[in-house]
């Protein structure tokens, strides 16, 4: 008797344990992951296999195409969704690729059908196109949501090869695909490719003692009959890191990710006389080796950090680069909230592809289709800047006005979640909040509870402090991703080509890294060593495989794309280092850093932009105060710079995170024809008649030296002297007034336009 009431507790207490773990169900929390992630694929929105749908409760408990009812509300073994998942048959078991359900999901689902299979309206699941996704530990699992972790150097047979850690990772994927590494670059060929990639102007030729001179720094390279030793290399890579040119060349690239302009953009298109202030900031983070953490969280909140420090300030110039539209009052309220959202959109869709390499903008509307991003984490992180709004400021002693980026108050504004990006849609509040899939066990409030209390602005929300340090938290928020973003950038504009070729998508539909362990490794030690980027720049520099020839030994077919780095890829100069070249082998670059932008002449034919505000001046004249760097041009939007625009310069409308090289025949006609190029050809001439004297042969020698940093072949000899002598023939005989030195002056500008389109000047090997 005993035993039989022993027995009888026991099963007893199963069954109340049994119904307790019943009644713990959630849909939300139990099913609908299951649901999402291996079945609505091919029974959603999209497909309808066998007339069936599992992302809506009417969906599931509808008679699909058999005329069984995959769930039957509190019969789960009637259920076809059950005898489905829980068959052994392959033809049968569902799903019908990868690995079956795990008896505990099995078991959740029967449970949750014998409860009557209660299904919220509004936890729907992914692929509904209507309902909230849930972000799921599978999600978690891409490749570029996981925390950083140190990579070992793999091991590699031919030892000697690797100068720098990176090599060995590049050799290991070599080895592994049987393709020899090309042999080094020579010497002179190495330092005008890291001279350009560095700083973005030629090296000047000392042309007396046959040596290659910076004669701005003062660096003394050895002779180009044999390679720059090692400790050359270095002392010319740490001259060139050092330069303040490095921070104008790196400065453009990022200012391309930034989609900085001096003008508003759209149909209006004002002038933003303070904008400059953002580029300059921008240029001096980088030759101060500002730590890129920091560099990107004072881009987000600088006047949150340090409201009275100017540098801070001009940062946020990052949020209000993007194109905007001043309304007057007296249009529609339906017509201004339009373009403040747009205006949100855009600086949250920037922060996406610059910072984070995520495709987040289209979650403005609905889930995101392919990565795990709901439209309520969009709508959290642009709670972050939903209470700001762009703002001139003064500060400093003599005051300096700066465009940045204000709270209006301590207090956050209300934001919404908006259905379909409906901005009349009110009924689903939102607060403060970021990324969940790249959230870890530091929330949201956490963050914004400290960035209240180590700030002293008072003024504002710390909304966007605390979106900065979650963006930079390598451990709890989205750091590691920041990192690897970063590196992938660099090394693209060191390589030509990302390890990660989608440069501003790291989602899971973007192209998979050709070296994971070495994007790890570098994201890795970026963090390591304080975030410093010329650390970067230096290991990538002196690396072996930067430093490769770019005629290979392997077979092209064996690696067409050069996915494995077994060679170096020539590299066209981008539109503005073309100018910028132009003027320096001329001798007339004016080396005049920061301040206002300036205006170069623009033909009046190319000003086709009609009802702006600030008119383009039709009468801007050649002087030096028009031939600075090209980083310091003015940039309006609406009318390009033709010679820039025909080289593929991006148009500042939205963030440019790679630019896609054409080669279309309007650019040979530009280096024919822009007045620009004919100008600077002449200055050329001139530089070539004073350094070099009348005598042709001389002029020359001089000129490729200056122009492509070697000396011309002989059959280049003969082909110019015979090109002049025919010039100087062409131009006496059509104007007889014309003086034999004017002659010779405009054959030689002919010519030096000439190597203005030579492949060699246009392309960096």
């Amino acid at each position: 008797m005993r035993l039989r009431f022993v027995l009888l507790g026991w099963v007893s207490l199963w069954s109340m344990l049994d119904r307790a773990t019943a009644a713990e169900i959630d849909f939300v929390r139990d099913i609908r992951p299951t649901l999402q992630q291996h079945c609505v694929k091919c029974h959603g929105d999209k497909k309808q296999q066998g007339g069936l749908r599992f992302d809506s409760r009417a969906g599931a408990v509808r008679a699909g195409d058999s005329g069984e009812k995959s769930v039957v509300p509190q019969q789960a073994e009637q259920s076809e969704l059950i005898r489905r998942v829980a068959s052994r048959d392959d033809d049968k078991r569902m799903p019908p690729e990868g690995d079956p359900l795990s008896a505990k999901q099995i078991e959740l689902l029967r449970q949750w059908i014998n409860e009557g299979a209660p299904w919220p309206d509004e936890a729907g699941v992914r692929g509904s196109g209507r309902q909230e996704m849930v972000v799921t530990a599978e999600d978690r699992q891409h490749w570029s949501f996981q925390p950083l972790h140190d990579v070992p150097l793999p091991t590699v047979k031919n030892g000697a090869w690797g100068r720098s850690p990176i090599d060995q990772f590049i050799l290991a994927k070599l080895e592994a695909s049987g393709l020899p590494p090309s042999s080094a670059i020579g010497p002179r060929k190495l330092i005008r490719r890291v001279y350009f990639d560095v700083i973005g102007l030629p090296p000047i030729l000392n042309v007396e003692d046959g040596r290659l001179r910076e004669d701005r720094l003062g660096v003394e390279l050895e002779s180009a009959a044999s390679s720059p030793a090692p400790a050359m290399m270095d002392l010319m890579i740490t001259k060139l890191l050092d330069s303040p040119h490095y921070g104008e060349r790196w400065g453009r690239h990022w200012l391309d990710v930034a989609r900085y302009a001096d003008s508003d953009g759209q149909e209006t298109d004002r002038d933003r006389p303070e904008a400059y202030r953002y580029r300059d900031f921008v240029i001096r983070a980088l030759n101060e080796d500002l730590p890129f953490d920091q560099f990107v969280r004072w881009q987000l909140a600088g006047n949150e950090y340090e409201p009275e420090n100017p540098e801070a300030v001009a940062a946020t110039g990052f949020l209000t680069a993007g194109t905007f539209a001043a309304l007057p009052d007296k249009l529609m309220v339906d017509e201004r909230l339009r373009n403040r959202y747009n205006e949100l959109d855009d600086m949250v869709s920037t922060i996406g592809t610059g910072l984070l390499g995520l495709t987040f903008g289209c979650a403005r509307c609905h889930d995101h289709k392919y990565d795990a991003i709901p439209a309520r984490d969009y709508y959290r992180l642009l709670s972050a800047l939903h209470c700001g709004d762009r703002a001139e400021v003064s500060l400093g002693k003599p005051e300096k006005k700066f465009l940045t980026y204000r709270d209006a108050g301590p207090d956050p504004k209300p934001t919404w979640l908006f259905r379909r990006g409906d901005y009349y849609d009110h009924e689903q509040p939102v607060t403060l909040g970021f990324l969940t899939v790249l959230t870890h066990d530091k929330s949201p409030e956490e963050f914004w509870r400290e960035a209240r209390a180590k700030s002293s602005a008072n003024e504002s929300t710390q909304q966007r402090r605390a979106l900065a340090e979650w963006m930079t938290d390598a451990e709890q928020g989205a750091g590691a991703l920041v990192a690897r973003v970063i590196v992938n950038r660099v090394w693209q504009h060191h390589f030509g080509s990302g390890l990660v070729r989608t440069v501003g998508d790291f989602g899971v539909r973007s192209e998979s890294p050709s070296h994971p362990e070495l994007l790890e490794w570098l994201a890795h030690d970026l963090v390591q060593h304080g975030w410093k980027l010329k650390r970067l720049h230096r290991l990538i520099l002196t690396s072996a495989a930067y430093q490769q020839a770019s005629a290979g030994i392997a077979p092209v077919t064996a690696d067409p794309d050069n996915r494995l780095l077994w060679k170096r890829q020539p590299q066209r100069l981008e539109a503005e280092i073309l100018r910028d070249s132009m003027l320096a082998v001329s001798g007339t670059l004016n080396m005049e850093a920061f301040g206002p932008g300036f205006k170069p002449p623009i033909a009046n034919e190319a000003m086709l932009a009609r009802n702006i505000k600030d008119p383009y001046p039709s009468d801007v004249k050649d002087s030096a105060a028009v031939r600075r760097r090209s980083v310091y041009m003015f940039h309006k939007r609406v009318i390009p710079n033709p010679l820039l625009q025909a080289f593929d310069k991006p148009d500042a409308q939205q963030s440019c995170n790679r630019r896609d090289p054409t080669t279309v025949a309007p650019q040979a006609l530009a280096l024919l024809n822009d007045q620009f190029v004919r100008t600077v050809a002449l200055d050329f001439a001139d530089r070539l008649l004073k350094e070099a004297g009348s005598e042709l042969a001389q002029g020359i020698e001089r000129g490729y030296l200056l122009a492509v940093n070697r000396s011309p072949s002989d059959n280049e000899r003969v082909a110019s002297l015979g090109f002049l002598d025919a010039q100087i023939q062409e131009r006496t005989s059509r104007d007889s007034k014309t003086s034999a030195d004017e002659a010779r002056r405009r054959a030689l500008a002919d010519w030096c336009q000439i190597l203005f389109s030579l492949n060699e000047f246009l392309y960096i090997d």
